[in-house]
């Protein structure tokens, strides 16, 4: 990752660090700490997304109120795709 200053000490098992070895260097990860970081992201970045509820400053709030009781865009290509049937509506080509 680029200018990388922050660290995190981990300590695990030997055979803990085998298994994220090996999966590291069958990832293609450039090493180990690459590969360790990248799923640690992944998994925050999962972990976030999954809250169900979530806390905001009154300004903030009171953006994203806004933003949610304004008229809706006219985006025609969207209104196109989503009134359209979908490849399960649609009847099964003859082969």
């Amino acid at each position: 990752m680029a200018n990388a200053t922050a660290q995190i000490h981990l300590r695990t098992p030997p055979q803990t660090k085998s298994l994220l070895s090996l999966a590291a260097e069958l990832s293609g990860a450039t090493n180990l700490t690459d590969y360790i970081l990248r799923a640690a992201v992944e998994r925050a970045q999962a972990d976030l997304c999954n809250q169900q509820s979530f806390a905001l400053k009154k300004g903030p709030w009171v953006e994203f109120a806004k933003r949610l009781d304004a008229r809706p865009k006219d985006l025609p290509r969207l209104r196109k795709l989503l009134t359209k049937p979908d490849v399960f509506d649609r009847p099964a080509a003859s082969a």
